[in-house]
């Protein structure tokens, strides 16, 4: 059943609503969105908020109500489909969080997408995300797979390009001695940019040093 109630207390977990008095349900921070992940109830509900939820659970022995407040809007993910999204289609979104492996990318309303940080160049090893995209951006993506059991969909920045690695072996064939600047410094060897955008990797035993 859909009921409404008052949200009258807020812990790590989940939120407690008064169904009347003397009778509280919990909403269990799992319950809260379809696509969103969670992490505090505030980011969703503030103490004395009005809501509907659905009743999930009625547990008389432990006198305990489950609550679901994701339940009181159809599920996007169940009309989500390879017809809508095929991969290879190209998609306009939002940057909605990045994080040390990838950007999310909203398609539209409860739908996100990630962009994992070695779908985001062809030429540059990005360290993280926020080398190549910042939250707010406005991106045109590639849709690389959906994966419905597991809420996934995967995103590919730089396939909205032509893959340079075919031209760029005729570009710089080898043997071919070129000039570049330093970008970053490992234990292992050097990032070089050598112009374009294009960067390179020297390894350690090709550096010319001593140890």
């Amino acid at each position: 059943d859909r009921i409404k109630g008052k949200v009258v207390s807020i812990t790590d977990y989940g939120a407690f609503v008064e169904l009347e008095k003397g009778i509280e349900g919990l909403i269990h921070v799992s319950e809260m969105s379809w696509t969103r992940h969670v992490r505090h109830p505030s980011k969703v509900v503030n103490i004395g908020d009005m809501i509907e939820a659905v009743v999930l659970k009625v547990d008389k022995a432990n006198e305990k109500i489950s609550l679901g407040l994701k339940q009181v809007e159809p599920d996007p993910w169940l009309t989500l489909d390879d017809l809508k999204y095929p991969p290879g289609m190209r998609v306009k979104g939002k940057v909605r969080n990045l994080t040390n492996f990838g950007a999310f990318v909203e398609l539209e309303e409860g739908i996100d997408g990630l962009v994992h940080v070695s779908d985001m160049s062809w030429t540059k090893r990005v360290a993280h995300p926020s080398e190549v995209l910042k939250k707010g951006d406005a991106v045109e993506v590639v849709v690389l797979s959906i994966d419905k059991e597991h809420r996934r969909i995967s995103l590919g920045l730089k396939q909205g390009s032509e893959d340079p690695w075919p031209m760029l072996a005729e570009r710089f064939p080898s043997g071919m001695e070129l000039s570049g600047t330093v970008n970053r410094l490992f234990d292992r060897g050097a990032i070089v940019d050598v112009g374009d955008g294009i960067e390179g990797f020297i390894p350690l035993s090709q550096l010319g040093i001593d140890d």
